[in-house]
């Protein structure tokens, strides 16, 4: 079974125009949405399921719904950093 070819660029190019970041940066109601993001409890067991499989070895053809959820969850987590970074007061 072929493996799915993700490459994050193109979905980062979309997304910056999308929270504006290079325009007018990211707005504070924004930031405070972003950071209240999350996976619902059902897929976060099903990730740490998941996790655990691969991490026994046991993992077949759900390896492309767990790299899903991690691209999902690392472009989560720089969003929520960038959010947190319009949050902080200026130094």
């Amino acid at each position: 079974m072929a493996q799915p070819n993700f490459s994050p660029k193109p979905h980062t190019y979309v997304l910056l125009r999308v929270f504006d970041i290079p325009g007018h940066g990211m707005t504070p109601a924004l930031a405070q949405s972003i950071l209240a993001l999350d996976f619902p409890e059902g897929d976060a067991a099903r990730i740490d399921e998941l996790n655990g499989r691969a991490n026994e070895g046991e993992l077949t053809a759900e390896g492309a719904e767990l790299e899903t959820c991690i691209n999902i969850n690392d472009l989560l987590a720089y969003w929520q950093s960038k959010a947190r970074q319009t949050l902080q007061p200026p130094a």
